[in-house]
């Protein structure tokens, strides 16, 4: 079970902290008019809601329903993050059919880096899957969603101006986070389950965003995957309609294009930063790309008109 929410839209948030409860007490039985995570730091609670028991460890993650009872169900030490917001497009969502929402998950973040960063166009849609109950065996995504509800935790309590909006900004982030961390854990067993062409076509798309940079070859994609770079590339461009190298030529030059609109640099450097030894041929590429030269990218951007994408 989880909740999909818009993350376009800021939660309201009303209350951001953290608590550490013991014995004698138990959470009193509540029905609350807004949603509560909760995010276990140290100890172990013992909760129910609606009658459906749930033992909470260090690095889980609950979301208790308004539209559910809930309780204590005995005494424990227990230290946790709490908040309490709302959310004006969430719903809990029942999962039917886990492979097909696996799927439909690795296929939302295929699109994600898939996607152009440098553009205004949005990638995701409007869905964030915020689990209902999860443990965050993570620890570097732990770790990021503590600090940032600590950050929100100050922000409140400081209570500078617009400190609810940075608060919002925060705890959507950490929602984020969590909500990422969820997905990788849920498709992993998806992926293992696909031919090794389907995983291949994953890895070598967040190789190419994270090495644009390095000289990149048929022979080096060869070793770094293990297979013949011919078979990679009719699978990749059945996979994504682009071969290897036109992908990774349009990440280079929408990496060049943001250095040409925001940096004093030369196009020499600029062509060698993004992966182009070769100076006349990062141009040729660029004017394949763009349908102008790198130098005619400047000057329109200089006067306010944009190029088109590779």
């Amino acid at each position: 079970m989880f909740y999909l929410m818009n993350p376009q839209i800021l939660p309201s948030v009303r209350l951001a902290d953290s608590v550490v409860i013991e014995p004698p007490y138990v959470h009193k039985r509540r029905k609350t008019d807004e949603y509560i995570l909760y995010l276990i730091k140290r100890g172990a609670m013992y909760l129910q809601e609606d009658g459906v028991p749930m033992n909470l460890q260090p690095g889980d993650v609950c979301v208790l329903d308004p539209a559910c009872t809930h309780e204590g169900v005995k005494a424990s030490w227990c230290e946790y993050f709490y908040i309490h917001f709302r959310h004006s497009s969430i719903r809990r969502i029942d999962e039917n059919g886990m492979e097909d929402f696996r799927k439909m998950l690795l296929e939302n973040r295929r699109s994600s880096i898939q996607s152009n960063i440098f553009s205004y166009e949005k990638c995701e849609g409007e869905s964030l899957y915020l689990p209902k109950l999860y443990h965050m065996s993570d620890y570097g995504s732990l770790v990021r969603v503590t600090e940032l509800f600590n950050d929100a935790i100050g922000k409140n309590t400081r209570q500078l101006e617009n400190y609810k909006i940075q608060v919002a900004c925060r705890v959507l982030e950490a929602f984020t986070e969590i909500a990422r961390s969820y997905v990788t854990t849920e498709t992993a067993q998806y992926v293992e389950s696909q031919p090794r062409s389907y995983r291949v076509v994953h890895e070598l798309l967040n190789y190419l965003n994270r090495e644009y940079a390095s000289d990149i070859t048929g022979e080096l994609l060869e070793k770094e995957f293990g297979g013949n770079f011919d078979y990679m590339n009719r699978t990749f461009k059945k996979a994504t309609g682009e071969t290897i190298f036109r992908y990774l030529n349009r990440v280079r030059i929408n990496h060049a294009k943001a250095m040409i609109l925001n940096t004093p640099l030369k196009m020499s450097v600029i062509g060698s930063r993004v992966g182009f030894s070769d100076e006349y041929y990062f141009s040729r590429v660029f004017k394949k790309c763009t349908g102008k030269s790198p130098t005619e990218y400047a000057r329109e951007g200089m006067n306010g008109r944009s190029a088109a994408g590779c």
